[in-house]
């Protein structure tokens, strides 16, 4: 991460980014910074997962899924024998 935490004479933090080489935020507590990355995580999370639903929809493959949901069907009886198939699928309104 292009990242530096550094503590300010007044002792609160400014976090210097070595991508724009500027601080990106400073006069912060602790916990101001990390609300501010929490935020920044759920933000990437959220457009990650939103990416990989929508190829999901269109039937696709994305960059780490392995298997679709046959597949996985057929490993999981092959592994862990019919029984385990039966009650996953017996837990799943299909």
């Amino acid at each position: 991460m292009g990242r530096h935490i550094i503590k300010q004479p007044n002792g609160k933090l400014a976090i210097w980014s070595t991508i724009v080489d500027t601080f990106i935020m400073t006069d912060a507590t602790p916990e101001e910074y990390i609300a501010f990355r929490i935020e920044e995580e759920t933000e990437r999370v959220k457009k990650d997962l939103t990416e990989i639903f929508a190829k999901l929809d269109k039937g696709e493959r994305y960059a780490h899924t392995v298997y679709q949901w046959d597949e996985a069907l057929k490993i999981l009886e092959e592994i862990h024998g019919k029984e385990e198939l039966e009650k996953v699928l017996s837990e799943i309104d299909l």
